[in-house]
């Protein structure tokens, strides 16, 4: 029966196990293949749709934004070859970045940046598919998300700023890629890398890395320092080597790798590699790779151990202030707001900048590492102190720098152009200068150093504490006097003194209350202040024969195509005569041998002009050489005092000027025409007389040099010839010995002599102290009461006989007289200057006056130990005893009378600390 019989293929009538298997197998594979296929086409189709509708059109890169062309270049003068230098390039957030093309890059840094980052990058589209699939299974781990980015992505990830840690952002970075790389080539995406990378530092790019971690151009870099360098890139804050020993091991550790892979994918021989790992690539900080230290030893530096190098700002203040100008150019040409100017000056342009870049240099050398950076305030903040230095000629602005120690930041603060009192630096400007040129006063002149009377009380003090009467303008301006600068100003007016530092010297600063105050346009003390530059730029005018010349920091701005959006035009005025700002010259040279002598150097022709505020809160100094002219200001933000010996401000000017004039001749300030010699007296600045010859002082005649059309014309009328008690420095009377009498000529001036309280001998007040105030003829002829006509020595003759003498002590401090007894104590402090004078001690009660019957022959002080206070004066019955330091001294005066009576009696001085 057919229903009993088998199959004679298969003896079970099934088809074999194992064939089955295998069909199951192929199914199920086909089926995974199937799915995935689909599924990445399901997936090709979303991302196309997601590229097409979301990407494509919103996030393509436009390399114009990032690529040289378009970031804003700054250029230095090159003074040698007149050549222009780009320094610097500007980004919108100010990222320190010079932007250097691709040929100027070395072939062993651009393959080093392949070798370790994208080793790939040659042959791939702009992604590298082989390291995305890992970095995509690597985050279906449940890792967070990975890269595998090429330098195409990283070049794109730095342009835009987009770093967000998603898949979103990863999606669209290779989209970028690729669509990058279907538009640009591998050298113009492999430059743009090498400018935009960050490498620690605050250094964007390869060659303000070079710079910093080395000292030279990026061309110039070895093969070694070029792996150094490339080993940053992957983490600054570990593989930096100024940082730390740590951070600089680590980047020895990366350096060998990079010369690995270099080596392993053939970029480099087996030679080159060899060397390389053999350089001993020394840092910027004086520390070799392998951690050898090749600067100055501890010994020779005077540190403990060698200072890390600090952190930089990207801008200089001289680049910070160009900025600033640009801006506010073109806010003024343009009706811009400064949003949208700031946005142009950042925005592709090219700047010609008026640097000079050597003596930037220098001047932050200075300023960087200067030892007043250490002084502080109540509150901890650094003494901080500004330059600024102009060409004269020009007015261009060759340097500045805003601040003591490392600039913190870019576009911070900056002291150079921030308005601070100037002190005494002023009255070239606001008095002298003026006032000769107008004929107020001449280079003859002779001006009072004595007060005024201002709101009851004597106005200005002097520095010194003391006033030297009727004193020469190369003197007045030498020492810096007060009273002479309040007596000129008010002369020539403070508002015409105002006028001319506005209209003709280029501030902007001063205000309507200076112009009524003379103690804010003869002496300094402003509303508000000057700047440095303004200083620096009106005292260029001394230099240029009178003519000022606006300051700016640059040529000519351009934009991304050329086109000249700003240019300066040199902007001059006749300021003053050239025979005043000769005169000027003269009399600053003169202050470089008073109180200028801080700032000397050899070698250089030099004036100046110091300047000290109030207190001592500011502290000026402006000085010219026939080449340049220069303004240092020094104080605290908090305006507290400066407990600094010495000007720091000419310090700092003297070690930038010296370094600038080290290479410059010595050709001295220039002459002028228009002067002539005149023979004038002495005190009274007229034309000399032969009175004049006669003064009871000796000759009071002198030659001066000055301009011709405000020479003097007319003769001293000063002078007057009388005869004259030596002895009562009085006028001679019948009673004087003819011994004692002297024929000469005394000054008739009528000074405005102010009280400083007490007695004098005759009863009369005691008058605030001058050296000719004993040769004014209103003082030695006396009044006419109570016979005080009269020598006060020799008087009428009378019965009263002396008995000795008495020491008159004037207390320094009061003014008040005492006669303390033979031997009796009285004090004064160390610095100060106490006066003393002999009387006689009389037989019989009723005055202090001299007896006609017995007169002086000679005196005789002396004090016990020099060494604590000494004589100042000891050649009349007066003498002044000055306080040295802290003791006590026992201060003698003998007296021989004419009968040759000798009279002895002493006072014990406790000169106290």
């Amino acid at each position: 029966m057919e229903s009993g019989k088998k199959r004679a293929d298969t003896p079970s009538g099934k088809a074999p196990r194992g064939k089955k298997i295998g069909r199951k197998v192929l199914f199920w594979l086909g089926t995974v293949c199937l799915v995935a296929v689909m599924t990445a086409v399901i997936f090709a189709g979303i991302f196309m749709a997601y590229v097409n509708h979301s990407l494509r059109g919103h996030v393509e890169v436009d390399v114009s934004a990032y690529d040289a062309s378009v970031s804003t270049e700054l250029y230095y003068k090159d003074r040698q070859t007149d050549e222009f230098v780009m320094y610097q390039t500007l980004f919108l957030d100010s990222e320190n970045r010079i932007w250097v093309k691709l040929d100027e890059i070395p072939r062993y840094l651009q393959q080093a940046a392949i070798a370790i980052e994208d080793k790939r990058f040659e042959t791939h589209k702009g992604v590298d598919w082989i390291r995305t699939i890992g970095a995509i299974r690597y985050t279906l781990a449940g890792n967070s998300v990975q890269g595998g980015s090429t330098i195409t992505q990283q070049m794109l990830k730095n342009a835009t700023g987009d770093d967000e840690n998603t898949v979103k952002r990863k999606v669209v970075e290779i989209y970028r890629a690729l669509q990058f790389e279907k538009e640009h080539d591998k050298d113009e995406i492999l430059e743009m890398y090498l400018n935009l990378i960050y490498m620690g530092e605050s250094c964007y790019g390869v060659q303000t890395a070079a710079d910093t971690y080395f000292g030279k151009s990026v061309s110039d870099l070895t093969l070694a320092e070029c792996a150094s360098l490339i080993a940053i890139t992957n983490n600054p804050s570990m593989y930096d080597p100024l940082i730390s020993d740590w951070t600089r091991a680590n980047n020895r550790a990366r350096q060998g790798d990079v010369l690995d892979a270099m080596l392993e994918q053939g970029k480099i021989d087996q030679v080159a590699y060899d060397a390389a790992m053999r350089e001993e690539v020394v840092f910027s900080d004086g520390y070799t790779i392998l951690g050898n230290y090749t600067g100055e030893t501890p010994a020779e530096s005077g540190q403990s151990e060698p200072e890390e190098q600090a952190a930089h700002a990207n801008n200089s203040y001289f680049t910070d202030q160009v900025i600033d100008d640009v801006i506010e150019a073109l806010c003024k040409k343009y009706g811009y707001d400064r949003k949208t100017a700031e946005l142009k000056v950042f925005g592709g342009c090219k700047i010609y900048t008026t640097q000079n870049y050597d003596y930037q240099r220098i001047c932050q050398e200075v300023f960087e590492n200067t030892s007043y950076a250490g002084y502080t305030d109540s509150g901890g903040a650094a003494l901080q102190a500004a330059i600024t230095l102009v060409d004269p000629f020009t007015g261009e602005v060759l340097a500045m720098v805003g601040g003591t120690g490392v600039k913190a930041g870019d576009r911070v603060w900056n002291w150079a152009t921030a308005t601070r009192q100037c002190g005494s630096a002023i009255k070239p400007l606001s008095t002298y200068g003026p006032a000769l040129d107008d004929g107020t006063i001449t280079a003859a002149s002779v001006i009072d150093d004595y007060p005024i009377l201002l709101n009851g009380r004597a106005y200005p003090n002097n520095a010194s504490g003391s006033y030297g009467g009727l004193t020469t303008v190369q003197q007045a301006v030498a020492r810096s006097l007060n009273t002479c600068a309040v007596h000129v100003n008010l002369a020539y007016g403070t508002t015409k003194s105002y006028n001319f530092m506005t209209e003709k010297l280029g501030f902007t600063t001063l205000t309507v209350t200076d112009s009524q105050q003379v103690g804010n346009m003869a002496l300094g003390g402003l509303s508000e202040g000057v700047t440095t530059e303004q200083m620096a730029a009106a005292y260029g005018a001394f230099i240029n024969d009178g003519i000022y010349t606006k300051p700016y920091t640059f040529y000519r701005v351009e934009d991304a195509n050329g086109k000249v959006l700003l240019e300066n035009e040199i902007k001059s005025n006749v300021a003053m005569k050239s025979t005043t700002a000769y005169l000027m010259r003269e009399l600053l040279r003169g202050v470089m041998g008073a109180t200028g002598a801080e700032a000397n150097f050899s070698g250089m022709t030099i004036g100046g002009k110091t300047g000290t505020t109030n207190d001592e809160r500011d502290r000026y100094f402006v000085g010219i050489t026939p080449y340049y002219s220069a303004a240092v200001w020094c104080g605290y933000e908090s305006n507290e005092q400066i407990r600094v010996s010495g000007n720091p401000s000419a310090n700092l000017w003297r070690q930038v000027m010296s370094r600038i004039h080290q290479n410059l001749d010595n050709t001295g300030f220039h002459d002028t025409t228009g002067l002539t010699t005149v023979h004038v007296c002495a005190d009274s600045g007229m034309l000399a007389t032969e009175a004049c010859t006669h003064d009871l002082r000796g000759n009071r005649t002198r030659s001066v040099l000055v301009a011709a059309d405000t020479a003097p014309t007319e003769f001293c009328t000063m002078h007057k010839e009388v005869k004259y008690c030596t002895t009562g420095k009085h006028i001679a009377t019948e009673y004087c010995p003819a011994s004692e009498v002297k024929e000469g000529a005394v000054l008739d001036y009528n000074r405005q002599l102010l009280e400083r309280g007490g007695q004098s001998e005759n009863g009369g007040p005691l008058y605030i102290e001058a050296p000719d105030n004993q040769y004014l003829l209103k003082l030695i002829t006396g009044t006419q009461e109570d016979d005080t006509l009269l020598c006060p020595v020799h008087r009428k003759a009378t019965s009263q006989k002396p008995s000795g003498v008495e020491i008159v002590f004037i207390d320094p401090v009061t003014g008040a007289a005492t006669v303390p007894a033979s031997g009796a104590t009285v004090s004064m402090k160390n610095g100060q200057t106490a006066s003393f004078r002999c009387q006689w001690k009389l037989s019989s009660a009723g005055g202090t006056q001299l007896p006609v019957s017995e007169t002086i022959k000679s005196y005789q002080w002396s004090v016990s130990d020099p060494g604590v206070a000494w004589l100042e004066n000891d050649t009349a019955a007066t003498c002044k005893l000055k306080g040295l330091k802290e003791g006590s001294v026992t201060l003698a005066l003998t007296v021989r009378s004419d009968a040759n009576a000798e009279y002895i009696a002493t006072v014990k001085v406790n000169v106290d600390p």
